[in-house]
C-alpha cells in the first residue's frame, strides 16, 4: 500500500508547527531548570523570550496556513476549518492574554517579588498540550492510503 499527502504544504507547515510546540513546550521549558548553575531569573527570562519568539513564529504559520486555505479553496472542508479555528484561537489567547500575564509574573519573580498562586500557568501548559493534540491528528489526517 502507497500513501500521499494530501496537501504537502500544509502537512509541512503542520509538521514544523508541531516540531516547534514539542520542542519549546516540552522539552527546552521543563529541562532548563536541571541545567546545573542556571538561576530561577535566569531560567525564567529564558522562557520569556523563547515563548515570544516561538508565539510569533506559530502566528505567521497559522496566518499562512489560512492564506493557504483561502487561495486554494478545494482544501478547504469542515475538520480543516475547525481545526485551524481552534488553533487560531488558542494561540491569540497565550499571545494576548496568558503570555503577558505570565511575562508580569515572571518578571515579578525575577525582581524577587512574591507572587500569589494562579492557575493561569495549568490553563497555558493545557492549550499547549491540545495544539500538540490538534497538530498531531492534523499532520495524520494528511496522509491518504492508496490502493494499488
Amino acid at each position: 500500500m502507497k500513501v500521499q499527502i494530501k496537501y504537502p504544504f500544509i502537512f509541512a507547515l503542520l509538521s514544523f508547527w508541531l516540531g516547534i510546540v514539542l520542542s519549546i513546550s516540552f522539552l527546552e521549558t521543563p529541562f532548563k531548570f536541571f541545567v546545573p548553575g542556571i538561576t530561577l531569573p535566569v531560567a525564567l527570562g529564558l522562557g520569556k523570550m523563547m515563548f515570544g519568539i516561538s508565539t510569533n513564529i506559530q502566528l505567521g504559520i497559522v496566518v499562512a496556513i489560512i492564506l493557504n486555505l483561502i487561495f486554494d479553496r478545494k482544501k478547504l472542508s469542515k475538520p480543516i476549518i475547525i481545526t485551524t479555528a481552534i488553533l487560531a484561537v488558542i494561540l491569540l489567547l497565550e499571545k494576548f492574554w496568558m503570555l503577558p500575564v505570565l511575562d508580569a509574573r515572571a518578571d515579578s519573580l525575577i525582581a524577587g517579588k512574591p507572587v500569589p498562586p494562579t492557575v493561569l500557568h495549568d490553563y497555558f501548559i493545557y492549550a499547549e498540550s491540545i495544539k500538540f493534540a490538534l497538530l498531531l491528528a492534523g499532520i495524520i489526517f494528511q496522509i491518504k492510503k492508496i490502493k494499488k
